[in-house]
């Protein structure tokens, strides 16, 4: 009897482990950026969390502490065209709140060179690279993130209504952006999910001369009026403009949080809450 009820107790301590939810919080940072608090061979780092980054980035001051290998070079742009490099350093461990991500190769680079002067001191980028093999509900207005199990999403996903998605890896495959599909005139846009992007939701001068908000595709920014763009079965509605960028569009913090998203990484996967 005693050894049915420990194997009883054992099952269910396993079951409830295996579904047990991973919460990571966010925190405040500057107006609507977020950080989040990371852990690497035991030192306690603030990163930015930063779904539009593409690269997950320690800064130069953090790779000394490291004392690892830095080395190579790779090339990215930014959403309007501005090309930048970086140096690399692999099998970097990090821990995000209490949950432990796997260890993957990251950019060198120093976020503070973009970021206006006098902010608090980040020491790099928490982007979604980082959960490339995870499950992940990104809840902005909540201020957490919660990395699923495979019970957990089971339970969650005939709630969830699916989106069309395109998941890119940048110029040399080292990077993890999430597209997804804002459907307009009979016609598909892709734009990018950035929670870092905290002005107005950003449209192209093509996508806003196609869709009848300006007369012509000048290089000048242009204010738009607030948009209702339909994601799922939810139209979200935002401040907007029109700005020289690479992609169709870019989604901004104010729409992304009112959308709870869950993203499955490795089936490539994205579902509306």
């Amino acid at each position: 009897m005693k050894t049915l009820l420990l194997s009883l107790l054992l099952y269910l301590a396993f079951a409830s482990g295996a579904s047990a939810q991973e919460i990571i919080p966010l925190k405040e940072y500057f107006r609507d950026l977020k950080q989040v608090e990371v852990t690497i061979q035991g030192r306690t780092y603030n990163f930015l969390f930063d779904t539009g980054g593409g690269e997950t980035f320690i800064s130069p001051e953090v790779s000394r502490q490291l004392g690892r290998t830095v080395y190579g070079r790779s090339t990215a742009y930014r959403m309007k065209g501005e090309r930048f490099s970086y140096q690399k350093m692999d099998s970097v461990a990090i821990r995000a709140g209490k949950s432990a991500l796997s260890p993957a190769t990251v950019g060198v680079w120093d976020v503070m060179g973009i970021l206006p002067e006098g902010l608090p001191k980040v020491d790099g980028v928490l982007s979604l690279k980082s959960f490339q093999d995870k499950v992940l509900t990104v809840d902005l207005a909540a201020n957490q993130l919660t990395l699923e199990t495979p019970a957990s999403l089971r339970r969650l996903r005939n709630r969830l209504t699916p989106l069309r998605s395109r998941f890119a890896n940048g110029l040399e495959g080292n990077e993890l952006s999430v597209f997804l599909e804002i459907p307009r005139q009979g016609r598909s846009y892709w734009f990018l999910l950035d929670s870092g992007n905290i002005s107005e939701l950003l449209l192209s001068h093509h996508t806003a001369a196609e869709w009848g908000l300006q007369d012509d595709t000048t290089s000048q920014r242009i204010a738009l009026n607030p948009i209702a763009i339909q994601l799922g079965n939810r139209k979200l509605v935002s401040q907007a403009a029109a700005e020289n960028i690479l992609y169709d569009g870019v989604l901004n913090y104010s729409l992304l949080k009112q959308a709870r998203l869950t993203i499955d990484f490795v089936g490539r996967e994205v579902w509306l809450h």
